[in-house]
């Protein structure tokens, strides 16, 4: 049996729009395919000036293309920080505001898979989604009506390869070979962060790595997870 076989309810917290797609992209156009409900919490969505785009991408630009993956990929989402100039700036905020906040949403939505950014990233955003999220997920049991999330994970992108301390082995993998078509689909639709090669955020660069991926487990392509807790 596979986990991802089983699943009805599943939240991704995403830095940015575009980190749900590249970690982990694969297994939502799966989880879709079976009719789970995925829901994206993006933490930082801004106009911003990014390396290899010429000018600055809008605000009214990047929720249009969180729109179009979110109907690619059957995702209901929310932003907590829109349009506050907040990009490259999440360790500048209260850890407490964002624990609060994504506390709230997973008492909400009661999900049974909780995927968050590795906390080994070098980017500060990165680590300060991380820890705020696994601060919410901490285990206190239901009957002290918190929501309990049974299962907990860290999804990587390609850029992780550029890390001070050694990454852990991945402990969890799903098998996307039949949905990698449907992550660079997703990826195209985030036009304002796609590069050409060989930029890592490179639809060969994110092909190359679920390559990678699918040989550590026997298939064509897959996308590999951290496990923070799991319960069987």
């Amino acid at each position: 049996m596979r986990l991802s076989d089983d699943l009805a309810r599943v939240v991704v917290v995403a830095p940015h729009a575009d980190d749900e797609v590249l970690g982990c992209g694969g297994l939502l156009a799966r989880l879709h395919e079976r009719g789970s409900a995925s829901h994206v919490i993006y933490l930082a969505v801004d106009g911003f000036h990014h390396y290899g785009y010429a000018g600055e991408t809008t605000y009214a630009q990047r929720t249009a293309e969180i729109e179009n993956v979110g109907q690619l990929l059957g995702l209901t989402y929310e932003v907590i920080y829109g349009d506050k100039g907040l990009i490259e700036k999440l360790d500048t905020i209260a850890k407490r505001d964002i624990v609060d906040r994504l506390e709230m949403a997973l008492n909400e939505r009661r999900p049974e898979l909780l995927l968050l950014p590795s906390g080994n990233d070098y980017d500060q955003d990165h680590v300060a989604t991380f820890q705020a999220g696994f601060a919410a997920a901490r285990p206190i049991a239901q009957v002290f009506g918190k929501w309990f999330v049974p299962h907990v994970m860290t999804y990587e992108s390609a850029k992780l390869n550029w890390a001070a301390e050694p990454l852990p082995r991945p402990a969890a993998s799903c098998d996307i070979t039949a949905h990698l078509e449907t992550k660079l689909s997703a990826m195209r639709l985030y036009a304002s962060q796609l590069r050409p090669s060989p930029h890592i955020r490179s639809l060969e660069a994110v092909t190359a790595l679920a390559e990678i991926r699918g040989k550590e487990i026997g298939v064509r392509y897959a996308e590999a997870f951290g496990v923070l807790r799991t319960v069987i």
